[in-house]
């Protein structure tokens, strides 16, 4: 399902583009507008697929030093830049930046405001007001759905009772970080640490990523079959906005 979805890089490449045409539009009436920075390399759990913990934690090196923490991976998006009443009504076409703001006039000193703003403008110049939310939810009903694969609940059940062998109660993998305390500023502690490679050790013993990852690559490939067309349509989509903000950042 990666195949049709929007991934990091690409909409990475949307938001700056969107964010240096805004920028130029914001201009046009006076402001100095910087888009929030897109520097940063988050890894692959900013992906919609969010495979590098789609069943839980599968890293060792990062599990030994993190326990459950995202360590290195971790990632702040930027906040965005402190604006006007004046700079928000020309951003937005609205009054606040809230759902459900009253509209704000139509001009700013004369000059005519886009409809929704510059912001809007941005996004529709790249095509970037883009619903994805197909792949996505396919995405997530295929794990739902293999997570109840007979094969897939034995090798989950076969991975609880390893862990019990260590001491731990847990029934999928999703709660196993509930069975040690987090830990601090410093580090996660040491008990989390322990249970983390458990918890690696006993997917590794059982097979568990392996035997749900074929189990929902199955499922994945029927969702697809069956919904194929309108995929299609949502990378093409997709595709045409990425070739917009490229020729918009060069």
């Amino acid at each position: 399902m990666a195949a049709y979805m929007e991934n990091y890089a690409q909409r990475r490449t949307i938001s700056t583009a969107v964010g240096s045409l805004t920028h130029d539009c914001m201009a046009r009436f006076g402001f100095s507008y910087s888009p929030p920075s897109s520097e940063g390399s988050p890894s692959s759990i900013y992906d919609d697929t969010n495979m590098a913990r789609r069943y839980g934690i599968t890293d060792r090196e990062l599990a030994a030093k993190f326990g459950y923490g995202l360590g290195d991976d971790s990632y702040t998006p930027p906040a965005g830049p402190r604006m006007t009443d004046a700079e928000i009504a020309v951003f937005s076409g609205h009054v606040a930046l809230k759902p459900g703001a009253a509209p704000a006039a139509p001009t700013y000193n004369g000059i005519p405001v886009p409809k929704e703003g510059c912001r809007r403008e941005s996004l529709d110049k790249v095509g970037g007001m883009l619903d994805t939310t197909l792949p996505g939810r396919l995405d997530s009903q295929s794990l739902d759905a293999s997570q109840a694969d007979p094969a897939v609940q034995e090798a989950l059940h076969q991975w609880s009772l390893c862990m019990a062998g260590r001491g731990y109660t847990v029934d999928v993998p999703y709660n196993a970080d509930k069975l040690a305390p987090g830990g601090s500023a410093q580090g996660p502690s040491s008990a989390q640490l322990t249970v983390a490679l458990a918890d690696i050790d006993c997917k590794e013993k059982t097979d568990l990523v392996g035997v749900w990852f074929r189990a929902e690559t199955q499922v994945q490939n029927q969702l697809i079959e069956q919904n194929q067309l309108a995929l299609n349509e949502v990378r093409e989509r997709v595709s045409a906005a990425v070739k917009a903000a490229s020729s918009v950042t060069g």
